[in-house]
């Protein structure tokens, strides 16, 4: 029978690497419909918000650059015609998506694992959800940042000092800094990599802002380069996606260079940028998916979750599926 996806014993599984892929995709399919209606809802508003910003804004910019009007003899600044206000919207709308997508999406898991195999998600049930842990999560998006600024400004700070101590330092100072760079980049890639788990275990799991951290280092323990893999895989999957929802752009860029008549208007990149960002925002759905399936994974490997609750439903009658998961091939539960 195909995997429902209504049960935490469906969540909770050792999968291999092609196994997390498959599941990704999946999930989406069986829950594609009351997944799709709660981002509908919480989600593409502020993806169309951000398209409108963008839209407005980059075609301002491909006018001003393209046409003669941008270089004219009363000013040679190709920027004039430029509305930044517009870029603002369509930056902080980005932003702000993120936020809503990726919260809805663990909201919406997290519902699932709660609620019964029989009772549907519904937006209310995913709101109360976001609601509860908005906190929570705000909290780590400030604490991120603020780590963030940290980390740039130490690297930046040793970068300044390799190169100052490259024009007239000793050669020891040179060498020192020209092994730390190295040791500081090489850290931030695998602390990026342990704290990709860091949503799902903050979503998942009732642990503090700061000890979520811990916990991402220590589940990533001896399964990094399987974490890495399965990012750099799924980032790929998704790109190739986003690229068919690119195309208007593309088509409207093109246009304008060549200078074709009709195809420069607001009206028509507005629309090409939602479109664009839309399917971007649904598209980013597969690796935020695929890593919590890692999170599952690696949870199950160390603290056997899903084995024990698999344990503690013997002996119990098995729950009525809902029609909707069995294929027109098969029989159903015996």
């Amino acid at each position: 029978m195909k995997n429902a996806y209504t049960t935490p014993a469906d969540f909770w599984q050792e999968r291999d690497f092609g196994a997390k892929i498959s599941a990704t995709f999946e999930f989406i399919g069986v829950h594609w419909r009351p997944l799709g209606k709660c981002l509908v809802y919480f989600v593409l508003p502020v993806a169309l918000l951000a398209g409108i910003g963008l839209g407005i804004f980059t075609n301002s910019a491909f006018q001003s650059v393209f046409s003669h009007r941008g270089f004219s003899a009363r000013s040679n600044n190709p920027f004039q015609f430029l509305n930044f206000s517009w870029l603002g919207l369509g930056a902080g709308g980005m932003l702000l998506g993120v936020f809503l997508l990726t919260g809805t999406l663990y909201a919406y898991v997290r519902a699932r694992l709660r609620l019964p195999a029989a009772e549907p998600v519904t937006p209310a049930v995913v709101w109360a959800e976001l609601r509860a842990r908005l906190g929570r999560v705000a909290q780590a998006i400030g604490l991120a940042l603020v780590v963030g600024l940290l980390v740039a400004g130490l690297v930046s700070l040793v970068f300044l000092g390799a190169v100052g101590t490259g024009k007239g330092g000793s050669i020891g100072a040179m060498a020192f800094a020209g092994i730390l760079l190295p040791i500081a980049y090489l850290f931030l890639i695998y602390a990026a990599v342990a704290l990709s788990l860091y949503l799902p275990v903050l979503w998942f799991e009732e642990l503090s802002v700061l000890a979520s951290v811990g916990r991402c280092f220590q589940l990533i323990r001896g399964r990094w380069w399987a974490t890495w893999g399965l990012v750099v895989v799924v980032s790929i999957l998704q790109s190739m996606l986003s690229v068919v929802f690119s195309l208007p752009s593309y088509v409207l860029t093109a246009s304008q260079f060549l200078g074709l008549a009709g195809l420069g208007t607001d009206v028509l990149a507005l629309v090409a940028q939602s479109i664009y960002l839309v399917g971007l925002t649904f598209t980013y759905c597969l690796p935020l998916l695929a890593l919590c399936f890692q999170y599952f994974h690696l949870a199950e490997q160390k603290e056997g979750i899903g084995t024990s609750l698999l344990v503690s439903q013997l002996g119990q009658p098995a729950p009525t599926a809902q029609s909707g998961h069995y294929q027109p091939d098969e029989e159903g539960e015996y």
